[in-house]
């Protein structure tokens, strides 16, 4: 496992006690099974029952404690985990169950999130340190980032600042710009993918729909979110995934900046691509964070001219890690 460095916990008589809490959980939690199969036989009515290792028992054989669910969907979930070989850190663990998961997802998008995400070294992406697999289910150790996703902080807070909503975009762009430059998409940018560490920096999350060697012809899979699609994947065409990149960032910038998202869908794809094409938009709201020219660069209807990450650079100022934070 690749380690990153972490704040070490105050070993005080206290903590000490909790710690070895948390390992006693872990030693029990070893042996921990689950019935996968159960059949009788017809002739005797005896039941036989197959049992495999839980999830948390396979994890607490490499040292992760499983505590809390941080997200879950129809075939994986996400866990708080901590490891305990020496001082105690943090992880994320994703975990994904191949019995619930369609066999396209496994044989085309999975291979490529465990082949790219490992290889990826960016402050502003949660990095996967470790990954491995048993006859059922994979499992993806990952940076954890305690403060959550934008979408929630968002939710809670509204629009935010434009001090903020110009940090954020950059690290959000300077992130992508690094994936570009490395022939690779990330193709599902949205509000739930951009995690906040304990500073309050952004981290992009979840490679499930990352696709490499962008240049080589158009894209085909309409994967990521609707709200978030850009025209011409709504139109159902091929297209280039770098430039839906970007136009996932403009829609990530007008809910910075706003608090809503920028197209009804209740309209249906006629109606968001009727608005898509008008871009009715508050341009004046996003000076003090961007140029109106960047923006409207970025949010171009046809793909051919919308602008690429060598053209979208935010303006202003980088700024230093502790200005990072809330509004």
């Amino acid at each position: 496992m690749i380690p990153i460095k972490r704040p070490k916990l105050a070993m005080d008589e206290d903590s000490s006690t909790w710690v070895e809490r948390l390992k006693a959980e872990l030693e029990n939690l070893k042996g921990e099974i689950e019935a996968i199969d159960m059949r009788k036989s017809p002739a005797t009515k005896n039941e036989s029952i197959t049992y495999r290792p839980t999830y948390r028992a396979v994890l607490s054989r490499r040292n992760y404690l499983v505590k809390q669910t941080l997200g879950s969907g129809s075939y994986s979930k996400v866990k708080l985990a901590y490891y305990l070989e020496g001082d105690p850190t943090k992880w994320a663990v994703k975990i994904i169950d191949r019995s619930k998961a369609p066999k396209d997802f496994q044989a085309r998008f999975l291979p490529r999130e465990l082949s790219i995400w490992p290889k990826l070294r960016h402050p502003n992406i949660i990095r996967m340190v470790e990954m491995f697999e048993d006859d059922h289910r994979v499992y993806m150790i990952l940076e954890y980032a305690e403060n959550g996703d934008v979408l929630r902080y968002i939710q809670k807070t509204g629009a935010i600042k434009d001090a903020l909503a110009r940090i954020w975009i950059r690290q959000v762009c300077d992130a992508v710009r690094y994936l570009h430059e490395q022939n690779i998409s990330h193709r599902d940018l949205k509000l739930e993918n951009l995690l906040l560490e304990s500073a309050y920096n952004i981290k992009i999350c979840d490679f499930g729909f990352v696709k490499d060697n962008c240049t080589d012809e158009l894209s085909k899979t309409y994967c990521g979110s609707k709200s978030y699609a850009a025209p011409e994947i709504l139109r159902g065409e091929p297209y280039d995934p770098k430039k839906a990149d970007i136009w996932a960032i403009g829609v990530i910038l007008y809910i910075f900046i706003t608090g809503k998202m920028p197209f009804d869908e209740s309209k249906g794809n006629h109606g968001v691509l009727e608005e898509q094409r008008k871009l009715n938009f508050p341009w004046h709201k996003f000076r003090n964070v961007t140029s109106e020219k960047q923006l409207q660069g970025s949010a171009r209807y046809t793909h051919h001219s919308r602008y690429g990450m060598d053209e979208k650079r935010p303006e202003g100022r980088r700024y230093r890690r502790k200005e990072y934070g809330r509004t």
